[in-house]
């Protein structure tokens, strides 16, 4: 099951941040399809447990950008970055803990951040990164 289709639409214009973002695109159709086909709980804990340090790594590199060209934005983007974070995380550790998962209100926040985050925020600082050189 491919939860999200990535294509032309969701780039930014950034290479290293389309990267990071096809690579969790990638992560969150695993899920999808862990989650139809009902696989292991050990299967979509270890997907949910890539998509975290996958995550965490993207988050850093794009908050590293922030910095680096002083994004004006940066305060409110790492916030939605803590936010997103927290809620996936919060998901995990009830699943781990073994409360029975709504994996469909899952795969709608990660939808959701694919559609607010990647294609408003991270196009808004791909742009500006564009223009900072």
């Amino acid at each position: 099951m491919k939860w999200i289709n990535w294509g032309e639409k969701q780039k930014t214009g950034n290479a290293d941040m389309d990267h990071g973002h096809e690579k969790l695109v990638e992560l969150i159709n695993q899920l999808a399809d862990g989650m139809e086909s009902k696989k292991s709980k050990e299967f979509c804990s270890n997907v949910l447990e890539q998509f975290v340090e996958e995550t965490r790594k993207h988050f850093t590199i794009e908050e590293r950008l922030m910095d680096l060209h002083r994004y004006p934005k940066a305060k409110e983007h790492t916030a939605m970055h803590e936010r997103f974070l927290k809620d996936v995380l919060t998901f995990k550790a009830s699943y781990d803990a073994g409360a029975t998962a709504e994996f469909t209100t899952l795969l709608v926040i990660l939808d959701s951040w694919v559609n607010r985050d990647i294609m408003v925020a991270d196009k808004g600082l791909a742009e500006f990164l564009a223009t900072a050189g």
